[in-house]
């Protein structure tokens, strides 16, 4: 009886305890968000540290599932854009003779009703003046 017990323990410990994650069902409802951004400056051939993180208030924002797609819709506009849940989880690069762009995106999962979003690009081009590098974070919490 103890065996059964103990690996009744072992299973939970195993596969009870998972770490949760970012879901499109998770991600449907009303957030409210909170944006910060930074910025890391091009000198002598490298970027450098990001700025201070510059508070861009709080954005409201709208997830919605329909026929299998997921939609969001943003403060500033009525529309509703498709989304590909993919692409915020993932890097991306883009490589040309004069210029290299890389996005990365990752979501962080806190509990059901909150979540962080982080978001970076650079870009690098042969004449380096145009050179940007930009992160911004996004804290949401669920409006109930």
């Amino acid at each position: 009886m103890k065996r059964i017990v103990l690996l009744g323990l072992v299973c939970f410990a195993l596969f009870g305890c998972g770490e949760k994650k970012v879901t499109e069902e998770m991600l449907v409802g009303d957030w409210e968000c909170t944006r910060t951004r930074q910025k890391a400056d091009w000198e002598n051939g490298l970027f450098q540290d990001y700025s201070t993180p510059v508070n861009q208030g709080k954005v409201p924002i709208v997830y919605t599932k329909e026929n299998h797609n997921l939609f969001v819709k943003l403060h500033f506009s009525d529309r509703k854009v498709k989304v590909d849940f993919k692409t915020l989880n993932e890097e991306f690069s883009i490589n040309s003779d004069d210029r290299k762009m890389t996005r990365y995106n990752k979501l962080e999962y806190i509990s059901d009703d909150e979540f962080k979003s982080t978001s970076e690009i650079s870009m690098t081009f042969a004449d380096s003046q145009y050179n940007r590098k930009i992160k911004t974070l996004m804290h949401c919490t669920r409006i109930k």
